[in-house]
């Protein structure tokens, strides 16, 4: 409402000022550092009309990146929760518990809040979102996947005004350095990880990474929201990296092909299809040139065709942006809760599958070595029916050969049928596989 004041025969009107929100932030590592200093330091574009009442941290001793009054830190995180002066919390610990719980525990309060934690939402994001509608609170995660990138926004407000029936996306920055080492500079996979550790890139555990499951989480989450309807990670098959060798990697840039760490949701024939995998781009696709930690998603549209986004998806300012963007929206209507409301009629529902149920063709890269070299023709002729190139490369220290073929288009279920044939003929072969995708 606007007050009405009179000067010397003049109205002037004067809107009232904006209440500004108290804020406590769950955990001040790299994300939550940056959004400490995207608030305090006037880092972001416009200020945002909240205040930060307290911060808990692990340790009270650690040098921060940030400065902050000392009687604002507190190692004790429930009282953060429960204190009725905070009417945001804002959770950036990571890891599933406790975060869910504190998450959790501030819904019931009744206080809105704002998560990076793509553990929790892929996991626990129905169960959320219900919870917050009921409350009626705003439960909002931009900053869970693709960092700088407002995808999750995109996908929420339909900005994209068309039927989206494809995505492709690199979500992990950890797994894109590592690969993008490994194609660059022809380091191993150790080698390329112990780099991407060195400068920061990955967590002293890295597993979370190369097996996939931080992206399928990720994947998860899109899905989530642009189906309307809860996706688990459970229903993605997920490949990581770690099975890559350097030869797979010479065979790549011998045809023009870049290994890239893709998530990937497929609709075909009225079913969806999600996988984590890496897999063969040419050269010139655009996610060829998403190097290091930086982030890419390609939306396959049914008519307006291929919309591109890339940008840094890790890092202490990146992701601290998408969590200030939620904050944002929640300073400027914090009385319009905001979460969303999934759909569960089992007959509105889109059923996922597994890939190998995925009727549409593509070429595969296989790489064989046998280690049993009596078996080499049969092998060969296991191969030959369905390939488009078999060559016989550099030799495998256990049997004298190896296979490189790329196989004709062939769906998912021929090319298990294929390799289960060879591995019949010689179970202890090393063989592996990736899928080639040529339009994106």
């Amino acid at each position: 409402m606007l007050d009405v004041q009179s000067t010397e025969g003049t109205v002037k009107l004067e809107a009232p000022r904006q209440r500004k929100l108290g804020v406590g932030i769950l955990g001040a590592g790299t994300v939550g550092g940056g959004l400490i200093r995207l608030i305090q330091e006037g880092l972001a574009h416009r200020a945002v009309a909240v205040e930060i009442k307290k911060v808990g941290v692990r340790s009270l001793v650690k040098p921060r990146s940030f400065t902050l009054p000392d009687h604002l830190l507190t190692s004790d995180l429930k009282p953060i929760v429960d204190d009725p002066e905070i009417d945001i919390i804002v959770e950036a610990m990571g890891g599933l518990e406790p975060a869910r719980s504190l998450i959790e525990r501030a819904l019931r309060a009744g206080k809105h809040v704002v998560t990076a934690n793509k553990h929790v939402v892929s996991e626990w994001g129905e169960q959320l979102h219900q919870l917050a509608a009921a409350k009626g609170c705003s439960f909002l995660y931009e900053a869970s996947v693709a960092g700088s990138i407002p995808i999750i926004e995109i996908l929420k407000e339909g900005v994209i005004p068309d039927r989206i029936h494809s995505v492709y996306a690199i979500l992990n920055g950890t797994t894109n350095f590592i690969l993008t080492r490994m194609t660059e500079s022809g380091e191993d996979f150790h080698a390329a990880l112990a780099k991407a550790q060195e400068l920061g890139f990955s967590e002293p555990d890295p597993s979370f990474d190369i097996t996939g499951k931080d992206a399928g989480q990720k994947l998860s989450i899109l899905i989530s929201i642009l189906k309307n309807q809860h996706c688990h990670p459970a229903q993605i098959d997920i490949r990581g990296i770690d099975f890559l060798m350097p030869w797979d990697f010479q065979f790549a840039a011998e045809r023009q092909w870049v290994i890239k760490p893709l998530s990937i949701y497929e609709e075909v024939d009225g079913f969806g299809f999600a996988c984590v995998e890496p897999v063969f781009v040419p050269r010139q696709s655009v996610f060829a040139s998403a190097r290091n930690e930086y982030n890419a998603l390609c939306l396959d549209c049914q008519h307006i065709g291929q919309q591109i986004l890339i940008g840094k998806g890790a890092g202490e300012l990146p992701t601290a942006s998408a969590l200030l963007s939620d904050l944002r929206k929640i300073a400027e209507s914090p009385g319009r809760p905001q979460t969303l409301r999934l759909q569960t009629e089992p007959g509105t529902l889109t059923q996922f599958r597994s890939s190998i149920e995925n009727p549409k063709s593509y070429r595969f890269y296989v790489s064989c070595c046998p280690r049993q070299p009596e078996k080499r023709r049969k092998i060969y002729e296991v191969f030959s029916i369905d390939s488009e190139l078999i060559q016989e490369r550099s030799p495998c220290a256990r049997s004298g050969f190896r296979l490189a073929v790329v196989t004709k288009a062939i769906p998912h279920s021929e090319l298990f049928r294929i390799l289960d044939l060879v591995l019949s003929f010689d179970p202890d072969a090393e063989v592996s596989w990736v899928r080639i995708l040529e339009a994106i």
